[in-house]
């Protein structure tokens, strides 16, 4: 018997007491490096999307977090936090997953407010990548790889996205300078956004002028690891005292590739699959398709992941996806605009915070405020990953109306 509601969003088919969640404030703070404890830019972040929601501490009744870094000061963050709020939450979350950890995070949120379990919830990320140094760094990064038989080979995280990007432009005979265009797109949009850590516009040949960091990627083509925190309020409805349009979550999604950071297992190098199932799952539960997407802010810490991302939403053949950052076609006036922000690239790293500053990205296109504004705005898609694109949440949101 055929399914009489196939076609429908998936938020829509879990019975009629399913509440919309709605984006009603949003904060965020980004520097090279801070002097402030996590806590202390967590909570700043916190108050300033509430007040931007129109809400109080006492409103919350969910507080989410990924957990922060192991060289973060303070640990049971969330404990703390919710003590210097004042407030007594229903539910408390901390999520480690890696760089998908604010997007699961978030899609947590989103889930208890759907299901009627919290009205205002609140999603929160901090990080301070200025306390700890290159050698500790490394070691940390060591720990993720399998310990028996990648780790002893000291795989660093350029070192496994060079072989994709190597793999990429071998496999699609891809242009390496247009790759590279990709990298001057996006520090570029982010010399138009002052809350960028960036401020200078490049080309594609200052980017491959740059000195080599894993062969074949250059020093720009790698995002620069920064402090910052963000926060967003998500409420059950539209209602509550935002003074702006609330932007409703309209669909969620996420998958996970059968890999661990060095390629999909007997799948190309070159192709993130997590990818296509994550933005599959968000674009049905939304009822809508990437061709009806206003404006892409995806998690892309390097720049042929950008292309691939744009290929595996099916906009571009495999291969394409560079080529139609030369064309224009990804840019803030053209049909696809990918990243206005100036994403990972641009705009600043702090992993942890990346996902939610996907988010406030993707808000300010929706509420006509970003500063390179993608005209007429009114859905946007944004994702987040771990590993080597093993994993990937995938998120859609709109403006209703």
């Amino acid at each position: 018997m055929p399914d009489l509601l196939d076609g429908w969003p998936r938020s829509r088919r879990r019975g009629h007491t399913v509440t919309d969640a709605y984006i009603t404030g949003v904060s965020s703070t980004l520097d090279r490096e801070y002097d402030l404890p996590e806590r202390d830019l967590a909570l700043h972040a916190i108050l300033q999307a509430l007040d931007g929601a129109g809400a109080e501490p006492t409103d919350i009744d969910g507080l989410y977090l990924p957990k922060p870094r192991p060289w973060a000061e303070q640990g049971f963050f969330s404990t703390l936090v919710s003590d210097r709020l004042g407030v007594a939450p229903d539910r408390r979350l901390e999520v480690y997953t890696g760089g998908t950890s604010g997007g699961n995070a978030f899609h947590a949120a989103v889930g208890d407010v759907r299901a009627g379990r919290v009205e205002t919830a609140v999603v929160a990320a901090v990080e301070r990548n200025s306390t700890i140094d290159t050698a500790d760094y490394f070691e940390y990064i060591l720990d993720i790889f399998d310990r028996e038989f990648q780790a002893p080979a000291g795989p660093s995280v350029p070192g496994i996205y060079a072989q994709s990007l190597q793999r990429y432009c071998h496999e699609f005979d891809a242009d390496r300078e247009a790759v590279a265009a990709i990298a001057a797109k996006n520090r570029s949009n982010a010399a138009g956004n002052p809350a960028a850590v960036f401020g200078e516009e490049l080309t594609a040949a200052a980017v491959l002028d740059s000195r080599p960091i894993a062969d074949p990627l250059r020093l720009l083509e790698c995002p620069t690891p920064c402090d910052g925190a963000a926060a967003l309020v998500l409420t059950a409805g539209a209602g509550g005292g935002s003074s702006t349009a609330p932007v409703r979550v309209s669909g969620v999604g996420a998958g996970h590739a059968t890999s661990h950071l060095l390629g999909v297992r007997d799948g190309s190098l070159a192709r993130f699959p997590a990818v296509g199932t994550a933005t599959e799952g968000a674009l049905a539960d939304a009822g809508t398709s990437a061709d009806a997407v206003d404006v892409f802010e995806p998690y892309a810490p390097f720049p042929h992941v950008e292309a691939v991302i744009t290929e595996e939403l099916g906009l571009y053949e495999p291969g394409d996806g560079a080529a139609a950052c030369v064309r224009g076609e990804t840019a803030v006036d053209g049909p696809h605009p990918v990243s206005p922000s100036g994403g990972c690239l641009g705009r600043g790293h702090p992993a942890m915070v990346t996902p939610l500053l996907n988010y406030i990205a993707a808000v300010g296109q929706l509420r006509g405020e970003a500063p390179i504004q993608v005209p007429g705005a009114e859905r946007a898609l944004t994702t987040s990953e771990h590993g080597h694109v093993d994993g990937v949440t995938a998120t859609v949101l709109e403006v209703d109306g």
